[in-house]
């Protein structure tokens, strides 16, 4: 199971941030490392609004085949209504038992899930049993350690962010990540680093979707904390031109051994 469910709500919010820039930028690299060629097969789990598996599909063409798994219901009925291709489909389905046969992906994704995934070990041996031999994975997780964020009051920013961490299983997946894949069979090669930076806040901006993100979650863990400050600090900084936001995203590229 993962730590966080998404409500009709909040999977609008999650489709809304996942449409700037930022994200679709994001997406375009993570296509490159793909290098997907037409008639391939493809399981994406945690498929959350669907914008990743429509270009995918656009990729692989009528002759292969995505798949789109997600365990919250509101996202799969969210991507499901925007799809525009045959042979793309979604499901629910939880990430450490996925509903399909082995060896049946060329290709198996997973981006900005598995640090939301209680047991990541069984999650990766999942990747593996459905990756055909000499099949491609590509898991993206955030060190949410590693975040940088501007603040009039540095003191209250690292207790926010140390409140937001809560949200996911493991905030510093990336950090262990290649020897979980190893440990599962994987051979683990490129470890791409993909930075987010934002001089402001706008609903064009991945903070600025973020930051409710966080201000909601920390509202309903931690009330006594001074969420509407902080909210305020940020938004005047990026009045004054003084706003800055900086996250990086890590991308591992596996692959599972021809066997002999």
């Amino acid at each position: 199971m993962t730590t966080m469910q998404f409500d009709e709500g909040a999977a609008r919010r999650l489709e809304t941030t996942y449409m700037a820039p930022d994200i679709v930028k994001q997406r375009a690299v993570t296509l490159k490392l793909l290098a997907l060629s037409a008639g391939e097969t493809v399981v994406d789990i945690g498929s959350g609004p669907g914008f990743l598996c429509d270009t995918i599909a656009a990729q692989v063409g009528p002759t292969g085949k995505v798949i789109g798994i997600d365990i919250s219901p509101a996202m799969v009925e969210a991507a499901s209504k925007h799809k525009t291709h045959a042979w793309l489909s979604y499901r629910q389905g939880d990430a450490t038992a996925v509903d399909l046969p082995d060896g049946c992906a060329d290709v198996a994704v997973s981006t900005q899930v598995l640090e939301y995934v209680a047991d990541v070990d069984r999650a990766t041996a999942e990747m593996y049993r459905i990756a055909k031999p000499g099949g491609r994975v590509l898991a993206m997780a955030t060190d949410w350690g590693g975040t940088i964020w501007h603040s009039s009051d540095p003191a209250r920013m690292a207790v926010m962010l140390r409140a937001w961490e809560a949200h996911c299983a493991d905030p510093r997946l990336p950090r262990v990540l290649t020897p979980k894949l190893a440990a599962n069979g994987f051979k683990v090669g490129d470890v791409v680093a993909h930075p987010i930076v934002n001089m402001r806040l706008g609903i064009d901006t991945y903070s600025e979707g973020i930051m409710m993100f966080l201000a909601n979650f920390v509202r309903r863990r931690e009330p006594s904390l001074d969420v509407d400050g902080w909210l305020a600090d940020l938004r005047s900084l990026s009045d004054q031109g003084r706003y800055f936001f900086a996250s990086t995203r890590f991308i591992f590229l596996a692959t599972k051994p021809q066997q002999s």
